[in-house]
């Protein structure tokens, strides 16, 4: 089958296994297969004939008939040649055969001229070795000769397997009459049922358990020998075993004995071709001692206490759920260990464990506190009290322990033990009462504080004598001694009087001592001196209001200087736009736009600080509307296309294609930073590039995280100024405000709209190089946003609508009148609150503007006595303030007045229409 150069081979590791299986080399002659080797030789006619075995290193002749030696290393030989076939492999002369004309067998002593052989091939097709013949004559088999020669090789195999299986049987026997031997001796029942449940066979053991004989034991009834009440439960569970599949049953029932006695045996069953192999287990004193145990668990089950049995070794047998809920530790954590060596912790007295160990050794009980350790590796202090139980040889049988938790004993010790040292050292009064608040014991700090010894104090009440300062403190002191009365701590803060009649103000801190019934036993007060610390709050509150009451006036001072400087403005910007809407000459035009712009510049100017007074009173909240930010930069970079050109600029914008088409936010306040930062940049930068790029950095599913950057190539921020360019009224060089202008407040009010967003601004700048601002805003996708589509009416188409007019200011009338006359409107004017109500109760309007600030009633009101009216009409007409104030509040009155909007002085035309296009469609 193999060859010399693949004996390494993976297949011959398996034929060598295969061979050494049969148990047949180094083997005894057997008559057997020498019969088998002579009748080869009489078959083939020649004097030599063989059963070769070829393992790794030889081949070893289990049978030779005309040769005296029983083995030949593997070097050049016939036998691979024949295992490398399946048929017999003959050499007719080996002298002229190549292969073997230098083999040892032919050039020496035996001088081999002739040689036939025949594999021998197991039923698992390894070849084992073969069956050969030899002759010192050259010759050739005929084919009835090699046929024989094939078939002695197939009888060979068959007595080499029944040889392996012979011996097979007789380990098998042998193995059987030892578990037989085992089984007689055995304490035990072993026996074998059939599938009725008689016994086949039984060891010696049912005699001593059951009082039967084996001969009289064999052939009764397994349910005639079990405890009647016992029968239901046992077939049940074998039943539903089966049903389940499960062969394999570990089950407890009693037994009844030939005499009557009953027994419990723990019986391990096996069922196999339709027999019961079991063998049981006397177990009554372990039933007897497990019921004792059971009614013991339960009593101490019941207690609060731990309950912890050991052995006579001092090893855990049993513990209680309390030793679980007081340690932590289970039974399956205990069983086998010492108590002493689970519990102990970096803080146990191991002196202590130890001595309590050298007592049980000596049958003496002992009681003992000790630090331990729970599971969790918490301190806990346990009390135990050991009781060692005798057997009725006097030795011990077991220990019990009971065990409670005195923790909180332990503390309140310490605690106690540390406020005895305190009180007497601190500088804080201690005041110790009886149950019923009556002073027992004060420390010097509080004969101190209060002006009283101890003499003039005890038994009478505290609260009592230091005369607190008003009823409410009065009620205040009694529903702490309810809480007292009531077990409870308290803590409260009053206004008493010293001894001497001054003025105090005190902590007082109760704690009361409740003793083991539930009762309180004591009362101790830490009580400080708080008067400094009231008198500092007292005047930091004076100092909170005085500063709201500043920031108000001061709001409400910006709101006055507001409405006072935007209408005067309201004026300039209008008649400015009136005059350049009027075909001015080519000589006016330059000083019309100057006009224009430097009123435009001013507003600007009051628009900044009154955004940073806002912002600085709290009076600024982001609106959360779903807006396009994709169309938001393009109107910022669309509306600062002309001044970017006056400078020689080149604006950019790079927009993420990611960002989602609408997202929700405060349109006005981002744009109004783009709006400053480019800005900024376009204001420094002469000849150069802006550029405004946004980018989304991440998103889920419901909001987005985006990134926006300006970056310019202008005069840049020196290193040292970059820290402080963001405060008020700030430059980074002196120069700048004189050549670019400005207020100085642009990053300013840049900052605190980005902080109201949760963001921060950063800077980077190289002075002379340029400069970038940067930040991330985090925005709620508006993914199920559709925009409404506006419509905007041509002037003309105004021409049937009629409108009232209601302003004091006779410019911003005459305003009024000259922008809106151009668009075809029907007006109407009034001069003040009442007026207005006059022509509203008789005339019917589309719209309503609204001035705020009026002599008589003002606009708020008036619009709420419009909204009072009876009628549809009266409910639903728009009306739109018109006003120059900023405060916050008047913003809310907006709305709760009934107007429907407002329009903030100096407006522009282009407002307006936008305005009428809305409410007019």
């Amino acid at each position: 089958m193999l060859t010399n150069n693949q004996n390494s081979s993976t297949n011959e590791k398996e034929r060598l296994r295969a061979l050494r299986d049969y148990n047949i080399l180094d083997t005894p002659p057997e008559n057997e297969f020498d019969n088998i080797t002579k009748l080869a030789g009489l078959i083939c006619n020649t004097p030599i004939a063989l059963i070769v075995l070829v393992d790794e290193k030889r081949l070893w002749f289990k049978s030779v008939i005309g040769l005296k030696c029983r083995e030949v290393p593997r070097g050049i030989n016939f036998a691979d040649h024949v295992m490398q076939s399946e048929v017999v492999f003959e050499v007719c002369d080996a002298h002229h055969d190549e292969r073997f004309i230098n083999h040892p067998a032919v050039i020496d002593g035996t001088k081999v001229r002739y040689y036939a052989g025949a594999p021998l091939i197991d039923e698992e097709g390894f070849k084992l070795g073969t069956v050969c013949v030899f002759d010192q004559v050259p010759k050739k088999l005929s084919e009835e000769q090699k046929e024989g020669l094939q078939i002695l090789a197939k009888e060979i195999i068959t007595h080499i397997s029944l040889r392996k299986k012979a011996l097979e049987l007789n380990l098998k026997n042998q193995r059987f009459e030892e578990l037989l031997n085992i089984s007689t001796v055995s304490p035990e029942i072993h026996c074998i049922l059939n599938d009725k449940g008689e016994l086949l066979f039984v060891n010696n053991a049912i005699t001593n358990l059951l009082e039967y004989e084996v001969e009289e034991a064999v052939g009764l009834s397994a349910w005639g020998l079990c405890y009647r009440e016992d029968i239901d439960r046992v077939v049940h569970t074998i039943e539903a075993g089966l049903s389940a599949g499960i062969k394999q049953f570990n089950v407890d029932f009693r037994i009844v004995s030939k005499s009557g006695i009953i027994r419990w045996l723990s019986w391990n069953m096996v069922c196999k071709n339709r027999r019961w192999y079991a063998y049981g287990r006397d177990i009554t004193e372990n039933k007897r001692v497990e019921n004792e145990l059971m009614k013991l668990s339960f009593v101490a089950s019941k207690v609060n206490n731990a309950v912890v049995i050991n052995d006579a070794n001092n090893h855990v047998t049993w513990v209680n759920a309390a030793f679980e809920k007081i340690t932590g530790f289970t039974l399956e954590d205990m069983k086998g260990n010492r108590l002493g060596d689970l519990i102990q912790g970096p803080g146990t007295d191991l002196e202590l464990i130890e001595q309590a160990r050298e007592l049980t050794k000596k049958n003496q009980s002992f009681t003992v506190d000790l630090l331990a350790y729970r599971k969790d590796k918490q301190p806990i202090w346990l009390s135990i009290y050991n009781t060692v139980v005798f057997n009725d040889e006097g030795k011990v049988e077991i220990e019990v322990e009971i065990i409670l938790d005195i923790t909180e004993k332990k503390k309140a010790e310490e605690e106690l033990q540390l406020l005895s040292l305190v009180a007497s050292k601190t500088d804080t009064g201690v005041n110790i009462s009886d149950e019923n608040g009556n002073t027992t014991w004060i420390n010097q700090s509080l004969e101190k504080l209060s002006g009283y010894t101890l003499n003039e104090l005890q038994g009478l009440r505290l609260g009592d004598i230091l005369e607190p300062n008003g009823e409410a403190q009065r009620q205040l002191i009694a529903r702490s001694r309810e809480k007292a009365n009531n077990r409870e701590s308290y803590a409260i803060e009053v206004q008493a009087k010293r001894k001497s009649g001054e003025s105090i103000w005190l902590s007082v801190s109760n704690t009361p001592i409740v003793n083991e019934k539930g009762k309180v036993e004591k009362q101790i007060d830490l009580i400080t001196d708080i008067s400094q610390r009231k008198q500092a709050e007292k005047e930091m509150i004076e100092a909170r209001e005085q500063a709201l009451q500043l920031s108000a006036a001061k709001e409400m001072f910006l709101s006055v200087m507001s409405h006072e400087i935007r209408t005067p403005l309201n004026a300039v910007i209008g008649m400015a736009h009136l005059l350049l809407d009027n075909d001015p000459k080519e000589s006016q035009l330059n000083d019309l736009n100057l006009l224009r712009f430097s009123a435009e510049n001013l507003l600007n100017i009051i628009n900044d600080i009154l955004d940073l007074t806002k912002m600085e009173t709290g009076n600024v909240q982001l609106e959360t509307i779903p807006f396009s930010l994709k169309a938001l930069a393009s109107d910022v970079i669309n509306s600062l296309q002309m001044t970017v050109s006056t400078r020689n600029n080149k604006l950019e914008l790079v927009c993420d294609q990611q960002i989602p088409e609408y997202i929700k936010g405060d349109k006005t306040r981002l744009y109004q930073v783009l709006m400053n930062l480019l800005g900024n940049s376009i204001k420094f930068t002469q000849d150069g590039d802006i550029k405004l790029e946004i980018r989304q950095l991440s998103e889920d599913d419901k909001n987005v995280l985006l990134y926006f950057e300006v970056r310019d190539t202008g005069i840049g921020i020196a290193q040292e100024k970059l820290s402080y360019i963001f405060e008020p009224f700030i430059q980074a060089r002196t120069d700048i405000s004189r050549k670019y202008g400005g207020t100085g407040l642009g990053l300013t009010i840049t900052k605190k709209m980005l902080e109201l967003y949760g963001a921060d601004i950063n800077v980077e700048s190289e002075e002379g190089k340029g400069t970038v601002f940067f930040f991330s805003i985090s925005f709620e996708k508006a993914s199920d946003y559709i925009p409404p589509v506006k419509t905007f009416r041509e002037p003309d188409m105004f021409s049937d609508k009629r409108i009232l007019v209601v302003d004091d200011n006779e410019i911003n009338t005459l305003i009024a009148k000259r922008i809106f006359g151009k668009w075809g409107l029907n007006l109407d004017f009034a001069s003040n609150g009442e007026e207005a109500l006059e022509k509203v109760a008789v005339n019917f309007y589309d719209l309503i503007f609204m001035d705020i600030k009026m002599p008589g009633i003002d606009g708020f009101e008036t619009t709420s006595l419009i909204r009072a009216m009876d009628g549809a009409y009266f409910k639903n007409v728009p009306i739109v303030a018109l006003t120059a104030s900023t405060l916050h509040d008047e913003h809310n009155k907006f709305n709760e007045c009934g107007m429907n909007g407002h329009i903030l002085k100096p407006f522009k035309p282009e407002e307006m229409r936008n305005v009428l296009s809305e409410y007019l469609r």
